[in-house]
């Protein structure tokens, strides 16, 4: 090997063997040795939080009734239109009373006519009589009795030899006719009674008919649609107006079927309705029998007062029904819950540092928030955490 040669490899193994340079310190520090952070903390407290169910619902007219006509006829007037509000009792529309009211009359002489074959005169008196006291019965009775009295004479005769056989038979003829034509004017008395008591059941029926000519509202109420118009004829049946009854409104809710064994008659229930600034509240009146098998849901029914009309059927509405007024619940500060990606989390103090714990939350309402599981009452918890981290040292602000 050339001097030059060997001269390069002993260069090369001595830089080999020689000792590494010393690293460079590192640019980070232990979080040890971070700077503690102050913080504002609240404890986790049990506080008294009313159990309530929320759910969903609309308001719905109290009842609705679509008024029709009972009898046929051309309409005279009416005297409403959409929204009108109306009294119970109050016409509504009135069908042209000329023809009901010539059945009035001519149902009145009928009755006049068949009063008058019993002798009737005074209308006051009614309609009772005693069938002896008609004259049929006492032209009958009378030629009973003399055809008795003939027939009594003529035995008498018989007996002492002066009359003839063919005599008495004929009074004994005469007699069983007498009987029957008293028999006979004792029914037709009462085939007249039952002519008098069906003239005035036509002639009832005249005067109502001629009374439904005017169709009437049947509740306080408003009027949601009106059907016809002035000079429209109608068949009997025919629909005139539809009336809803809007104080109460009804305001039905759909409880989950989980939930329905919680719900009780006269549970307090707070309402927000789009448009009202401050939350309305009722009771639970009524409770469907069984569970809706299409939604799995149990109706319930509330009745909300609206005396001033600004409530409106149909409108949407959200509530809470209160189940536990008395019930207790683990409660945080809203501005501690750090929420992400469906996560909820707070941070926690534990030894003076940071640590970041997962919650499950339940209710809230504007200022706390109800702690189902993740950490126990009288833990301290930071408030508006920002961006702290696990292991950050705290200093608690006074």
């Amino acid at each position: 090997m050339r001097p030059r040669s060997l001269a390069i490899v002993l260069t090369t193994l001595v830089a080999a063997c020689a000792p590494s340079a010393a690293p460079a310190p590192s640019a980070s520090r232990d979080s040890a040795t971070q700077a503690p952070r102050e913080v504002r903390v609240a404890a986790i407290e049990e506080v008294a939080w009313e159990r309530a169910l929320r759910v969903t619902g609309e308001l719905a007219e109290y009842e609705s009734a679509t008024l029709s006509t009972k009898v046929p006829g051309r309409v005279a007037s009416i005297g409403v239109d959409l929204g009108s509000r109306i009294a119970k009792g109050a016409p509504i529309a009135e069908i042209e009373p000329r023809d009901y009211e010539l059945r009035v009359t001519q149902a009145e002489a009928a009755l006049s006519a068949a009063r008058a074959l019993l002798g009737l005169a005074d209308e006051a008196g009614g309609d009772r009589i005693e069938p002896a006291e008609t004259a049929v019965v006492r032209k009958a009775q009378a030629e009973l009795d003399d055809a008795r009295r003939e027939n009594q004479r003529f035995v008498e005769l018989q007996k002492s030899g002066v009359s003839a056989q063919s005599e008495l038979d004929k009074s004994v003829s005469r007699l069983a006719q007498a009987e029957s034509a008293l028999q006979d004017a004792r029914e037709s008395v009462q085939n007249r009674l039952a002519l008098v008591a069906q003239r005035r059941a036509e002639l009832a029926i005249a005067k109502q008919q001629l009374a439904d000519t005017r169709i009437l509202s049947p509740f306080d109420g408003v009027v949601a649609e009106r059907s016809v118009g002035t000079g429209d004829f109608l068949t009997a049946g025919a629909a005139v107006a539809t009336l809803v009854r809007d104080d109460p409104l009804r305001l039905r809710l759909a409880v989950r079927e989980v939930d329905a064994p919680l719900v009780r008659i006269e549970q307090v229930v707070r309402i927000t309705l789009d448009g009202f600034d401050a939350p309305l509240e009722a009771r639970i009146v009524r409770l469907a029998p069984a569970i809706d098998p299409r939604t799995r849901s149990l109706i319930v029914e509330c009745e909300l007062p609206n005396a001033d009309g600004r409530l409106r059927a149909g409108s949407f509405a959200r509530a809470e029904i209160v189940v536990d007024p008395t019930a207790r619940s683990l409660a945080v500060p809203i501005e501690a819950l750090i929420s992400f990606a469906g996560i909820d989390k707070v941070i926690a103090v534990v030894d003076g540092k940071a640590k970041e714990t997962r919650v499950v939350v339940g209710r809230r309402d504007e200022r706390r928030v109800e702690l189902v599981s993740g950490l126990e009452a009288g833990a301290v918890v930071v408030l508006a955490p920002g961006g702290l981290q696990t292991g950050t040292p705290l200093v608690i602000a006074k």
